[in-house]
């Protein structure tokens, strides 16, 4: 799924097509806030499918005022985020967005300090705690 955010510009030169990434700058251009990320992410929810985690069903209706997909077989909800890697994550669609981009537009890896840094988020929060 991370791919497929990052859209494919064709560039022609000499009438020869070159395929290109989007780079940074197209990035911030396509998803400058908040809510173009959050559009984008669910329309790629809609166009890969929900399936009810509770009966299966493949039939849901989005809940505008709940920001949610609900079954309409047994009426269960799930948000946009659930069964995806950001499921139980409170950081928003934007920085998730940069972070995927910036993963999959670099050649090198990605250190989660460099990430963070880059977001300018200044406190980790992990996903999941060890406890002994």
């Amino acid at each position: 799924m991370f791919a497929q955010l990052i859209d494919i510009h064709y560039i022609y030169i000499n009438n020869n097509k070159i395929i290109r990434a989007m780079n940074i700058l197209d990035f911030a251009i396509n998803y400058p806030d908040e809510e173009s990320c959050r559009k984008k992410f669910k329309e790629l929810r809609d166009q890969m499918g929900i399936t009810c985690r509770h009966c299966n069903c493949k039939e849901h209706y989005w809940l505008q005022n709940k920001q949610a997909y609900e079954c309409k077989r047994c009426h269960a909800r799930q948000t946009l985020r659930s069964v995806t890697v950001m499921q139980h994550s409170n950081l928003p669609y934007r920085y998730w967005f940069v972070a995927m981009h910036l993963l999959t537009a670099t050649k090198g890896s990605f250190s989660t300090a460099e990430l963070q840094r880059q977001l300018g988020h200044k406190r980790y929060q992990p996903i999941w705690e060890v406890h002994s």
